[in-house]
This record gives structure tokens, C-alpha cells and sequence, in this order.
């Protein structure tokens, strides 16, 4: 496997479940205030919506004139802006609150999706894909502040998807994807954590395994990975330590279980959950792997959610 690596500048509420995932939100809201933004299926399309904490009323986020379906929200380090993926249409930045101006993210050529937000320079990073010889590819890059110029970070042979980096700044989690092409076998495809130093330009292999891992998330403190893997058969919420040692299973049962994103204090991890064909938010206990909905519109509102970010509020 070819690694290239750009190195950057270093600027140094009905039920008993639901009254239970309720107590636990409220719990983590005593430690400290959160935002939640994702997406929600209505009138099918894919909007975006906000919550100033986890038992507030979810709000619309404008997007005026950005038509198609958003997804894979992530808030820009200050909380003002969300980053967000349009199908078929780019990437794109615009205010959590108000109608404020909305920007595009340029790249010369191909599709800019899954952003990441830098939270020590606050640049935009995202995976980038292209077709070159009939073949796609993607490497992952940050924008420039204007968003009309991008750069990559890390070159890779294949596809590099899935970036999120370290609070401190330092370390960017990715997925690399591997094709496997045994002699007389069957081509199989598996998905591979790794990070990258972004103060000392090295990259490594994060875990072995014969399986896909996908969204990495960093823990608040940095200390672990969140990341969803099919290693047991279908898709359940891991952890690892950022060295890659001590990996845990976090979740078990039924659906496949993606996008992971930490709670502020780091108790609890929320996700997607896909059961029957639908799409939904739960909310999983660190340290016990209980699992309860999370149904911020109501327990009978039949609304899909997918694509959950969450962060600490800022004072």
C-alpha cells in the first residue's frame, strides 16, 4: 500500500425506556451544556436540526437554496456553524441559529462529503472523491477559510474515508479501504481504522482485522476511539484506546448500529440505529451497554434520525 503524506503547517417521553434515557440526558446536561444536530427524514427528504441540549424542542436549520438530502452534520469548534453533506450536491457550511449566510465548499473536480472540523485551527477537513482510469478514489483534504480552495492532508492508495480529529488537534482518525484479492478466491472488501500525527506527518494501521471498521469518533478527552465494526456479523458500536490497544464491544443486539458520537462528558455514546428497514437515534451507556431510544421529537413521532453529532456548549 502506497501512503503519501501532505504535511500541514503546524500553527501550533412514553414508556419506562424512554423516562430512563431521559434521566440519563438530564444527567449528562448537569455536567455540562450540549448541542445535538442530525438529520431527519420528512416529507422525504433529509433535513437538518438542532438541539441546544438534549430535552429542547429540535429546531430547523436553514439551509435557504441548498436543495437535496443533508447529512453527516458535524458543528464547526465554536458551535456557530454545521458542516454538512448534500447527496449528489457537495459540501456545504451554514449558522446553526438565524438565516445567515450559507458557503460552498470548492474543489476542482469531484465530490467533497463527511466533514471534520480541525479544533485547534478550526479548518474543515473532509473525504474527497474522484474518478481517475474508471476507478474511484478519495483522499482526504482541508479547506482553506474562504472555502473555495482545498489541499490534501493524506494521499493513500485507494479510498480514505470517514475523517475526525483529536480534540487536541494533533492525531486525525480515518477509514482506509483494502481490496483483497486472494489467489482462486473471492474479492472481499475490508475497511481499516487508522491514524495519522498531523505535527509529525506519520501514519499508521490502528487495528488489524479482517472486517469493516467505519466512523471513528474521537472520546472527549482523546483517550479512545469510537468506531462501528461488523466484526461479529453486523455492524455493533466499538471502543479503543488511541494507541489501538484494549478494543471493547459496546453494544449488542439487534440492527446495525453506525455513527457514533460522544456524549460531552463522555458517559454515553449516541448512534444510529438501523431496525426493520428504518433509521433512528439511540443512546448507549458507556460502562454498562444499556441501551435506550433517543426520540427527541416524541415517542410517537414516526421520523427518521440518522447522522448524530454532539458537543459541549460554550459559555
Amino acid at each position: 500500500m502506497s501512503v503519501r503524506l501532505q504535511r500541514p503547517a503546524v500553527t501550533r417521553k412514553a414508556n419506562s425506556g424512554i423516562a430512563l434515557g431521559l434521566v440519563m440526558m438530564l444527567t449528562i446536561m448537569a455536567a455540562a451544556e450540549a448541542g445535538i444536530v442530525c438529520s431527519a427524514l420528512q416529507d422525504g427528504l433529509w433535513h437538518l436540526y438542532h438541539q441546544s441540549d438534549p430535552a429542547a424542542e429540535p429546531q430547523p436549520i436553514a439551509t435557504p437554496e441548498i436543495a437535496g438530502d443533508k447529512g453527516a452534520p458535524r458543528f464547526s469548534p465554536d458551535g456557530t456553524q454545521v458542516a454538512f453533506e448534500v447527496t449528489g450536491g457537495g459540501l456545504h457550511v451554514c449558522p446553526v441559529l438565524g438565516n445567515g449566510t450559507c458557503h460552498t465548499v470548492v474543489v476542482e473536480e469531484g465530490s467533497p462529503v463527511r466533514p471534520a472540523w480541525n479544533p485547534r485551527t478550526g479548518q474543515l477537513l473532509c473525504a474527497h472523491f474522484t474518478f481517475k482510469a474508471d476507478e474511484e478514489q478519495s483522499t482526504l483534504t482541508r479547506a482553506d477559510s474562504a472555502w473555495a480552495h482545498s489541499e490534501p492532508v493524506i494521499e493513500q492508495t485507494g479510498i480514505q474515508d470517514f475523517p475526525d480529529i483529536s480534540p487536541d488537534g494533533t492525531h486525525l482518525a480515518y477509514t482506509s479501504w483494502l481490496t483483497v484479492m486472494p489467489y482462486r478466491g473471492g474479492v472481499s472488501v475490508v475497511q481499516q481504522l487508522w491514524t495519522l500525527d498531523l505535527t509529525r506527518g506519520r501514519a499508521r494501521q490502528l487495528l488489524l482485522a479482517n472486517a469493516s471498521d467505519i466512523h471513528p469518533r474521537w472520546s472527549p478527552d482523546g483517550s479512545r476511539l469510537a468506531f462501528s465494526s461488523n466484526r461479529t456479523g453486523r455492524y455493533e458500536i466499538w471502543a479503543v484506546a488511541a494507541d489501538g490497544s484494549d478494543p471493547r464491544q459496546v453494544t449488542d443486539g439487534p440492527g446495525d448500529k453506525t455513527w457514533p458520537a460522544w456524549s460531552p462528558d463522555g458517559a454515553c455514546i449516541l448512534f444510529s440505529h438501523t431496525q426493520g428497514g428504518r433509521v433512528g437515534l439511540s443512546l448507549v451507556t458507556v460502562g454498562s451497554g444499556e441501551i435506550t431510544p433517543y426520540q427527541p421529537f416524541g415517542p410517537d413521532a414516526d421520523i427518521q434520525l440518522k447522522d448524530a453529532d454532539w458537543r459541549a456548549g460554550t459559555e
